[in-house]
């Protein structure tokens, strides 16, 4: 209880609207009917902090049988019990103390309807097809794991079912020992299909579109989960994907849509994509030619742009570019420009063609993509690089030898790891971090796979590029 309400209290204390307590969290409570002396603690605290509490089981008396039930609960933020609900499958050893509930049932709350979910209630299908009819803006699974792949695999069902529902899931697992087993944790937050929040090994509290939070696993930070000009957004990019070292930060770029038929619709997917995910931010087209709509999205949601003019046959210095750069000059966020053989001639494809472009627009910063990939363009990107201060090197099919080049000739200050795009990619790309790691300082390899990205994306002046203020979860009190 003590910790509890200490956990309730420093959450409190970061802004948090609503805190999700695990199954079990008051251990084996004296099993009293509800609203008990117990629980009329929590609520006192709720009520002085403002906060809802959803607790995952406590032990419980039902009134008018006497029969024992796990009962979790949600409490208002004004102390009222708004409703409880009793667990209805048990675990071999809880059977004989424990009656089931009548079924799965939604607590309507000033925040929408609640369901909550313990135990083996989480993992039934029949009672997860229950729960939909239910049509609930919330759903807690106070689920727990003993494996680190039984973790995963709540994980990506809690990422599931919040596309389901088209709303948001809590997974609220137990960590440590309890009653003679051991749990892994786990703690994640989803909606829609995006994960919102996922908590580290230590992490006792995990707050959606938290700004401060630590970066998921291993820190990467991914600037090119971009799509192939041959395939559409729509089949190439699983946001349900959300799990492991793929889940960090990430910057989304989209090649096709420079093919696209209507690029305003292909850019609003992929703007989408992006919303409600404090994590991801996309970026939009700038083609040549069409500067007042770069503009919008710039001013809209979109964390920079990308480029690839050679496409349409124009290099950066015809005045359908700079028209693009005069719109980035005065919203100077990031442009990532195509480098290396591409769809495009290969006339089209030297990074040395942008010199004159960086010669005369230098506020914002710009990522050779890919480092030109091969030489001639890898000797053309260090050397545009080594000319401009404002050009960074991103990694991807990029040989480790000329990573291990650029970061002698521009430091690691202005190298960025980038994932290569897609799912099968990722883990190459990762590996050749893994090997230049031990050749270089830690500060260097922090720099290279996160702090360099995360501070042109998701940064400006110290704060996070998207505020947390515009994550709604799920319905907010009218």
């Amino acid at each position: 209880m003590a910790r509890s309400l200490e956990h309730l209290r420093h959450a409190a204390s970061r802004g948090v609207d609503v805190v999700v307590f695990p199954e079990w969290f008051l251990g084996l409570n004296p099993v009293e009917v509800l609203p008990s002396r117990h629980t009329d603690r929590i609520s006192r605290l709720a009520r002085e902090l403002n906060v809802m509490v959803i607790a995952g089981s406590v032990r419980a008396l039902e009134p008018e049988s006497g029969k024992k039930q796990q009962r979790s609960m949600v409490i208002e933020p004004d102390g009222t019990l708004a409703g409880s609900h009793a667990k209805m499958l048990f675990q071999p050893t809880e059977r004989p103390w424990f009656e089931p509930g009548p079924g799965v049932s939604a607590i309507s709350t000033r925040w929408g309807r609640i369901v909550i979910l313990p135990g083996l209630d989480a993992l039934e299908s029949e009672l997860w097809n229950a729960t939909l009819d239910l049509a609930p803006d919330l759903v807690v699974m106070a689920a727990n794991a003993h494996t680190l792949v039984e973790r995963r695999q709540l994980q990506e069902l809690a990422v599931q079912r919040s596309l389901e529902i088209h709303g948001t899931v809590v997974l609220a697992p137990l960590q440590g020992r309890f009653s003679g087993s051991s749990y892994v944790g786990g703690a994640l937050i989803a909606h829609q299909g995006r994960m919102l929040g996922m908590a580290t090994e230590d992490e006792a509290i995990l707050i959606a579109g938290d700004p401060e939070a630590p970066l998921i696993q291993l820190g990467v930070t991914d600037t090119t989960a971009y799509i192939p000009l041959s395939r559409p957004l729509a089949g190439s990019l699983d946001v349900k994907r959300s799990l492991g070292p793929e889940a960090e930060r990430r910057v989304l770029i989209d090649w096709g849509i420079l093919a696209a038929r209507d690029l305003h619709a292909a850019t609003d997917e992929l703007m989408a994509v992006a919303r409600d995910n404090p994590r991801w931010v996309s970026l939009a087209p700038a083609c040549p030619g069409q500067a007042q709509e770069l503009r919008y999205w710039l001013e809209d949601e979109a964390g920079g742009a990308f480029a690839y003019p050679g496409l349409e046959r124009v290099a950066p210095w015809y005045d359908s570019v700079r028209e693009l750069g005069q719109v980035l000059a005065a919203h100077p966020k990031p442009l990532v420009i195509h480098s290396g053989p591409g769809p495009a001639p290969l006339r089209f494809d030297g990074p040395a063609l942008w010199d004159e472009f960086l010669m005369e627009f230098q506020p914002f910063p710009v990522i050779v993509h890919s480092t030109g990939q091969r030489s001639p363009y890898l000797e053309e990107a260090l050397a545009l690089a080594e000319r401009h201060p404002q050009v960074f090197l991103e990694t991807s099919h990029v040989p480790l030898g000329a990573i291990k080049e650029a970061i002698k000739t521009v430091g690691a200050g202005r190298v960025v790891f980038g994932s290569g795009g897609l799912a099968q990619d990722f883990h190459r790309e990762w590996e050749k971090m893994e090997r230049l790691e031990p050749e270089i300082s830690a500060d260097a390899f922090q720099k290279i796979v996160n702090l360099n990205a995360r501070r042109l994306f998701f940064q400006t002046e110290g704060a996070d590029r998207r505020a947390p203020a515009k994550v709604h979860p799920f319905r907010r009190p009218s």
